[in-house]
């Protein structure tokens, strides 16, 4: 009898673990996605959008079209997760049965865990508010712009620091940089603790030739109308607030077990295997250790993972022995303006401890990144 293998996420975990199985497995087996988004697109197209090189409506690919690659895709919500019972079950499809199960939810913002953030900040990592944010700085002629990363860890590490730079050239092209100002609030001690204190060294003079301040230590505690409040004590003022919210793993992840009352899902870190039979994790949705850090939460780990994990189920339903296992290694770019982008690569897994290099910003770098995501729609939607 075939397998029935449910993915539950349509992002960079869950698509590219579907469309590996669907494409090595006999029609016998399905390959179920379920997501509640109609739509996929990268959180990398949030920054095009920023810049105004990319509408919001052109950048979502709608997720039917892994109906016509032969995965069942179901718009739905996840309500409940039964590992015990081998069980999912669905807000409209109600109880979905499986023999093997990805859960790939990413992460879930929380803007609402600091203090009138909500109703005086604008999210950077939602999708719908940034052409809002655009419109907004477009409007400005000059002012305190304040970009606060509000918690650890968070999506795709260089992305609040890529945003400062791109409001910069925005008011350099408006001609209000010389009355503007822009800070970027850290809650760490270093711009990038998961990649060390040299590469966040070079981060940090990169934004600094645009004028734009860094401020290391500052974890936001509250925010009133025009006004911060860290937790070291410090104060400050703004114009326009840009959050990234804290993040924390899905609230039906939590409950069914899987993250064992910590904050993420704990996996084999070679395996993307849980405690919980049949069951894998991959993705924001996880967290894995390596010494004293945790792998950064971005898309390239999410869709090796997925590579991994989707190898593992072939072999074991060809009743195969597997040698499919996760090498920790990755990569990732970082946009400086005028259509250049530094490289940065990674490996984790390294016997003498994490290696994080960033290569100099090039175009070359840039037209990959814009490939990057050209050849991954296409392999997984189109």
């Amino acid at each position: 009898m075939g397998k029935r293998i449910l993915i539950l996420g349509a992002g960079f975990g869950g698509l590219a673990a579907a469309n590996m199985l669907r494409k090595n497995l006999s029609a016998e087996h399905r390959v179920i996605v379920l997501d509640q988004k109609s739509w996929f697109m990268m959180g990398l197209v949030k920054l095009w959008i920023l810049e105004g090189s990319r509408r919001l409506e052109e950048s979502q690919t709608p997720l039917a079209g892994l109906n016509a690659k032969g995965i069942e895709y179901l718009n739905d919500e996840v309500t409940r997760i039964d590992t015990a019972a081998g069980i999912v079950e669905a807000r409209n499809h109600g109880r979905i049965e499986y023999d093997y199960l990805i859960v790939a939810l990413g992460a879930e913002l929380v803007p609402d865990r600091i203090p009138e953030f909500v109703d005086n900040g604008h999210n950077l990592y939602d999708p719908i508010q940034v052409p809002k944010i655009r419109q907004r700085l477009l409007s400005m002629n000059g002012g305190k712009v304040a970009i606060a990363i509000m918690g650890m860890p968070y999506k795709c590490p260089p992305a609040p620091y890529e945003a400062s730079i791109i409001i910069s050239n925005i008011f350099a092209k408006s001609g209000a940089s010389e009355s503007a100002k822009i800070d970027v609030y850290c809650p760490a001690p270093v711009a990038m603790p998961v990649a060390g204190p040299q590469v966040s060294s070079v981060v940090v003079d990169t934004i600094s030739k645009h004028g734009i301040r860094f401020n290391a230590s500052h974890k936001l505690k509250s925010v009133s109308d025009r006004r911060l409040e860290f937790e070291n004590g410090a104060v400050a003022d703004y114009d326009l607030l840009i959050g990234i919210p804290p993040h924390r793993a899905p609230e039906v992840v939590r409950k069914c077990g899987l993250t064992a009352g910590a904050d993420w899902v704990s996996i084999y870190k070679h395996t993307m295997r849980t405690a919980a039979k049949n069951v894998f994790a991959v993705g924001d949705v996880t967290e894995i250790k390596v010494g004293t850090l945790a792998m950064p939460k971005a898309g390239i780990f999410a869709e090796e993972q997925a590579k991994v994990v989707a190898q593992q189920i072939m072999d074991e339903i060809g009743a195969k022995p597997t040698a499919a296992s996760f090498s920790g290694e990755g990569y990732c770019f970082m946009e400086v303006g005028d259509g250049q982008a530094g490289y940065l690569a990674a490996d984790f897994y390294n016997q003498a401890g994490p290696v994080v290099r960033l290569d100099a910003p090039s175009k070359e770098n840039y037209e990959k990144k814009q490939e990057f995501e050209r050849t991954r729609i296409k392999e997984w939607l189109l």
